[in-house]
């Protein structure tokens, strides 16, 4: 009877986890095939390339179901990625300040809207809110900051800086992901005309902030980049050499 009990458990087991590896290769492949979608503006499939979105994604342990929290999203690539990530049980709280809608004309408010036209992105929320002005509570699995971080040395004081990370942790769910990307400089003092942000100087800021750094990653870097210019030099641009981190809020 032992024997019989322990082969019935053993397949029970190897359904459940064969079952589980079924949805997570379904899951992977409904994402792949949304970004290949003839839906998705082509412009942003032909910056995939660069940005490896996939890639992304899994690093920040961003899955079918969760609450993502985008920080200044801008014109919105990231937050459709984002939106076909989390699926429709999903939820993207997309943040964006009074700047990026009102710059350059209104511009990326103008790319954002486009996106959520005959609600294409039903599972997409636009947070229209300044920093100091966030009201989330132990709700959210990842905060993505990307490609923005920079922006905040040449914005805000380390002072204003160390507020907003406290917002964006007190967002987070104990245990919840800040995934961050930005483009490195070799710079040892910080020059906001080039928007790079020394690497080394994110990650001392988000420890005293109370994040863990849970790990790096390098599908993003290039040792052969020109540090000395700005990143929307022709030359450089899509092509920079980029961090990728992820940090926990401590449990």
């Amino acid at each position: 009877m032992k024997i019989k009990h322990t082969i019935l458990s053993l397949g029970l087991l190897t359904a459940i986890t064969s079952t589980m590896a079924l949805s997570h290769d379904t899951n992977e492949n409904s994402f792949s095939k949304a970004l290949e979608s003839k839906h998705r503006a082509q412009a942003d499939r032909d910056r995939d390339v660069g940005r490896k979105p996939e890639k992304v994604m899994k690093f920040f342990g961003i899955k079918p179901g969760m609450t993502v929290l985008e920080v200044l999203s801008s014109g919105g690539y990231y937050t459709e990625v984002l939106s076909h990530r989390v699926g429709n049980k999903g939820k993207v709280i997309a943040q964006n300040n009074k700047f990026i809608l009102e710059v350059f004309d209104g511009r990326f408010a103008n790319e954002f809207n486009n996106r959520l036209v005959d609600q294409r992105l039903p599972n997409v929320m636009h947070y229209k809110k300044e920093f100091g002005e966030f009201d989330l509570t132990n709700e959210v699995d990842v905060v993505t900051v990307v490609l923005n971080y920079h922006d905040l040395y040449s914005s805000a004081s380390k002072e204003k800086r160390m507020k907003i990370l406290a917002q964006l942790k007190k967002a987070l769910k104990p245990g919840g992901v800040l995934g961050l990307i930005d483009m490195e400089t070799n710079a040892k003092e910080h020059n906001p005309k080039l928007h790079r942000v020394n690497e080394a100087y994110v990650k001392q800021e988000l420890a005293e902030a109370g994040f863990e750094l849970d790990g790096e990653a390098a599908f993003l870097r290039n040792p052969n980049d020109d540090y000395s210019k700005v990143v929307f030099d022709p030359t450089v641009r899509g092509k920079t050499d980029r961090f990728v981190l992820r940090f926990k809020k401590p449990s």
